[in-house]
């Protein structure tokens, strides 16, 4: 069998379909970022304190901070969203008054 001259380009693309789909298939999923928790808090507060870029005192204040904002959080009551009623209609919108 011979292939002629303008058959080539269209067996490259079909020889480099496979990799084509395969890249094409893949979904993307977004980076999701926690907040810290407060013992990865206080282990930096620590690390910060070993390494010179906190005093005793700034240690203890900003950690006394840190655990008070927490316990502030910790004791926040949890209030759940209310969802919108199933079947409710909504409210018509008013319409301008026609002249």
């Amino acid at each position: 069998m011979r292939v002629k001259p303008r058959q080539v380009p269209a067996l490259a693309l079909l020889a480099a379909l496979p990799w084509i789909t395969s890249t094409a298939c893949v979904q993307y999923q977004p980076i999701v970022r926690r907040p810290p928790t407060l013992g990865e808090e206080l282990i930096s507060l620590d690390e910060a304190r070993n390494h010179g870029l906190l005093t005793q005192a700034q240690y203890d204040k900003r950690r006394a901070e840190t655990i008070a904002a927490w316990k502030r959080i910790g004791d926040a009551p949890i209030v759940e969203a209310k969802k919108p009623e199933q079947g409710a209609a909504a409210a018509p919108a008013a319409s301008p008054a026609s002249k």
